[in-house]
């Protein structure tokens, strides 16, 4: 390809080259654009490129090194698009030499600081830095350059507020991305004049203070806002007043005021949004009073989260107006009521939230319809009732927290349909009955938690099925019988408690009961053996591991000595009889037609012969 002298413009991008850039590419003196983009190109970029070059498209590859200082004096250069590879050192001052329109260096690992050459290029349309590893304070002079349309700093570390004025000189901003830094001050009320904003993300940094009231008054095509994971609001009436201006935001999708600390109540006016929205998340702040039901209103909602409030009253029924929406979490706040019969309605939603409220009642029958449920968290409430055998329907479900309520009965069957389970809470509830075997069928199951509950009987062998089981939870039941000795096989089980049951026999040595620091017993009175640090007493010899077969042979053997002593005295006491009688010898004997003596012998023989009954074959007497 260096013998194309010709050649102008090399394009091969979305293709598979590996390997390095032909260092030949120089000798292509006429070459004005150079598009490798998205291939897994390897190495570094040559340093001697053509001087004719204007654009330089080398993003989503695997190059390596440093952005080479000569790019500075390749003075037709106006794009320079390296996104996404593994490049490292800093920004090169010399680009600021250039009349660059888009200067995008994001998603490497670049240090440093921002050169203040970057601000001498006059008419620069795009600058992106946003995943790099820089620091240090932003240059004010960068906010100067009147012409950008796209400014991204997001994931660095940089420092620095912005300027007052800011909206005044970068009238133009359609993209404003610095999430994700550590920039701190007001937000500056000016930022409204920025009437061509389309995506403002000022997420998780330092900024303080209030929101400008007026912020979207002008920002008509504004349709992504996160101002997240900040210190802004006051925690009073008010704080949430600038919603009134975004209702003019007729394009909004996403609004993310979360980690913040607003307080008062969500204005009335929140109902009057973009119904394009899809997104609304405000959790974690200090937003009290009840869910309006005008959220009903926003039919593409996909994620509404409103948890770690204060919000009180009831779960607007409306809600299952939302039937596109796939996350809901309302958790962590003051609700109270049932939970809404209109749940059922919500088909789309993979995760259910509404754990650490004061909800009462049962689980809903509609909530069979949400067939798609992956996580399901109801924990931490007053819910009553018994939990629906329907449960076995939500083939998808990784997580189903039910702790801390009042749900009574059994745990249903059903629930060894869960082929993807991997946590199930029922602590802290009133269930009893015993623990369905078909646990045992969850081989994704890595959490099982069902302390504090009245369960009764064994438990269940198939346990030894969960080879994912992590953590383990039955203690403060009704339990009794033998710890299964299966249990000790399960490699990745780190903690167990067994604990205030009615466990009785010998403790097994291996797995997690040979550390004394992942398992707990106390409270079980007929528990015995185990490593010594457990302080046990020593099992009885009867039912030592080693004795068990002996002792299965002893038994049967035991019976069948009294009853041969048996068959020898009536075998004697008819003697007479039988040698008075001859027997047939040409066919075979007829059994029933024996002496009652004999009949009697055989009947012993066969009984005691017979397989030991199921309590026998345990080892029990």
């Amino acid at each position: 390809m260096g013998n194309l002298s010709f050649l102008r413009y090399l394009c091969l991008p979305d293709n598979k080259f590996q390997g390095k850039i032909p260092p030949e590419l120089s000798r292509l003196f006429r070459l004005q654009l150079l598009n490798f983009s998205s291939n897994s190109l390897q190495g570094e970029i040559p340093t001697n490129l053509s001087n004719s070059l204007g654009v330089i498209e080398l993003a989503y590859n695997d190059l390596v090194g440093k952005i080479p200082a000569s790019f500075g004096s390749l003075s037709k250069l106006i794009d320079v698009y390296l996104v996404f590879n593994n490049l490292i050192g800093g920004i090169p001052p010399s680009l600021g030499n250039l009349s660059l329109l888009q200067l995008d260096l994001g998603g490497n690992s670049l240090t440093g600081s921002i050169p203040h050459s970057i601000s001498r290029i006059p008419n620069l349309l795009a600058f992106g830095i946003g995943g790099n590893k820089l620091s240090g304070i932003v240059p004010a002079s960068l906010y100067n350059i009147s012409t950008l349309i796209h400014l991204v700093t997001t994931g660095n570390q940089l420092t620095g507020s912005l300027p007052q004025d800011i909206g005044l000189t970068l009238p133009n901003l359609q993209l404003f991305s610095i999430g994700e830094n550590q920039l701190w001050g007001p937000i500056p009320a000016s930022l409204y004049n920025a009437s061509r904003m389309e995506y403002l993300d000022l997420s998780a940094n330092n900024f303080s203070g209030g929101v400008p009231f007026d912020l979207g008054r002008k920002m008509k095509n504004l349709f992504h806002l996160n101002l997240g994971r900040n210190n802004l609001g006051s925690g009073v009436a008010g704080d949430l007043s600038f919603i009134n201006s975004l209702t003019n935001c007729s394009k909004l999708q996403l609004l993310g005021l979360d980690g913040n600390g607003f307080g008062g109540v969500l204005p009335t006016s929140i109902a009057n949004l973009s119904n394009h929205l899809n997104l609304l998340v405000a959790g974690r702040n200090k937003i009290g009073g009840n869910i309006p039901a005008g959220i009903s209103t926003f039919i593409n909602l996909v994620g509404l989260g409103l948890e770690e409030n204060l919000f009180s009253g009831v779960i607007p029924f409306q809600i299952g107006k939302l039937r596109n929406l796939q996350i809901l979490t309302f958790s962590t706040n003051k609700l109270s009521g049932p939970i809404p019969e209109s749940i059922g309605n919500l088909t789309q939603i993979y995760a259910l939230d509404l754990s650490e409220n004061n909800l009462n009642g049962t689980i809903p029958s509609s909530i069979e319809n949400i067939l798609g449920l992956q996580t399901l968290d109801l924990s931490h409430n007053f819910l009553t009732g018994p939990i629906p055998q329907t449960v076995g329907l939500f083939s998808t479900l990784t997580f189903m927290r039910l702790a801390h309520n009042a749900f009574i009965g059994v745990l249903p069957l059903e629930i060894g349909k869960l082929n993807n389970l991997q946590e199930l809470d029922g602590s802290e509830n009133k269930l009893s009955g015993h623990i369905p075997t078909s646990l045992g069928n969850c081989l994704k199951l890595e959490v099982l938690l069902l302390e504090g509950n009245m369960f009764q009987g064994s438990i269940p062998p198939s346990f030894s099925s969960m080879r994912g089981i992590q953590r383990l939870d039955l203690s403060r039941n009704n339990l009794s019988g033998q710890i299964p000795e299966d249990l000790a096989a399960l490699i990745l089980l780190k903690n167990l408690n067994l604990s205030f049951n009615n466990l009785a026999g010998e403790v097994p040595l291996q797995g997690v009961f040979g550390n004394l620091s992942t398992i707990s017993l106390v409270g079980n009175k007929g528990l015995c053996g185990g490593i010594a640090e457990m302080r046990l007493p020593a099992c009885p010899k009867s039912i030592k591991k080693g004795n068990r077969l002996g002792f299965k042979i002893i038994v049967p053997i035991a019976c069948i000595i009294p009853c041969l002593s048996l068959i020898e005295y009536v075998f004697l006491r008819q003697f007479s009889f039988c040698t008075s009688h001859s027997f047939p010898t040409d066919q075979e004997y007829d059994l029933n037609k024996l002496p009652a003596g004999l009949r009697l012998g055989r009947d012993i023989i066969e009984t005691a012969t017979q397989e030991p009954a199921d309590e026998t074959r345990r080892g029990y007497p």
